[in-house]
């Protein structure tokens, strides 16, 4: 490879665009280049590391085992660039076009991020959010490095660096169609576990909260079905007597698709938790303080 005075340094960009995007004209769209200039810089990177870096498969680029060697490296040296300039830099929310990305999954998704997005870009008008789905086991990295800016969890082990500050607190509630024979503003647990259950959740096995709290007393409802996630969950029950236990805040968001009644869970729990995630490595960037106290104001409770 060539010496780093020979190197230019805005080819690390363009890798990593096209590493993210898949493609080289996604790559130009998300630079703002034309695509032959992407095309020139990606044979420019070929030639510097000797290696194809990323080869088709379909209407895709993949990246080499090399490239994916590299990335981290890249990723991790463009954004010290970024921190360093924006350290001394001030935010400014009515001008700024920056790109955030925010670590969501579902269940944080639906409740939150219209939201989000609504107050956000009322305040910076320019800004550009992405709702990104995360492993849980790789949050710290994916914000030490910068490809998540914030995350929204449960609650997570303490692990250096990682920051966290708690959002709101919910409670589970329990949908039912309108004119259920069993529910009519009220159940009671014999009820509850009488019933079949619809289940909601990305995994293929395991169960949920309110199951573990069940557990504790010697309790076990009757799981008919599972799906995926909570928008399907929810169609289920306004067309079945089948029942389906979520977070108070996620069932009235659902609300707006099509309604159904809810009623109290009747069993104790713990409170639903919802923390707010970052990294060290990001705690003196302006634009991060910003939406940091944004999303605080947002979403905390109003009394």
């Amino acid at each position: 490879m060539r010496r780093i005075a020979q190197f230019d340094l805005n080819l690390l960009e363009v890798f990593e665009a096209i590493y993210s995007e898949g493609g080289v004209s996604r790559a130009a769209r998300h630079l703002n280049l034309s695509q032959p200039a992407v095309s020139h810089s990606l044979a420019k990177l070929r030639e510097a590391f000797s290696d194809d870096l990323f080869v088709r498969e379909g209407n895709k680029l993949v990246p080499t085992s090399l490239a994916r060697e590299v990335v981290g490296p890249i990723r991790e040296a463009l954004r010290n660039f970024e921190a360093a300039l924006t350290n001394v830099m001030a935010f400014e929310p009515a001008s700024s076009n920056r790109a955030f990305r925010i670590g969501m999954r579902l269940s944080g998704e639906v409740p939150n991020f219209a939201r989000l997005v609504a107050a956000l870009r009322e305040a910076a008008p320019n800004i550009r959010l992405t709702s990104a789905h995360f492993a849980r086991q790789d949050l710290n990295e994916l914000l030490a490095n910068g490809e998540l800016d914030l995350a929204f969890d449960v609650a997570h082990p303490e692990r250096n660096g990682l920051r966290r500050q708690l959002l709101s607190e919910d409670r589970f509630v329990i949908a039912a169609r309108h004119g259920h024979p069993d529910i009519a503003g009220r159940i009671d647990l014999e009820t509850y576990l009488r019933l079949d259950h619809v289940f909601a959740s990305p995994r293929s096995s395991g169960r949920g909260h309110e199951d573990a709290a069940l557990a504790a007393l010697g309790w076990e409802r009757r799981i008919a079905m599972r799906c995926q996630n909570a928008v399907s969950a929810w169609q289920v029950v306004s067309r079945s007597d089948m029942i389906f236990t979520l977070s108070r805040r996620y069932a009235t968001a659902l609300q707006e698709l099509e309604e159904n009644q809810l009623v109290d869970l009747p069993l104790e729990t713990e409170p639903l938790k919802l923390f707010m995630y970052w990294h060290d490595a990001s705690k003196s960037d302006p634009g991060l303080i910003w939406l940091r106290a944004q999303i605080e104001t947002i979403l905390s409770p109003r009394e």
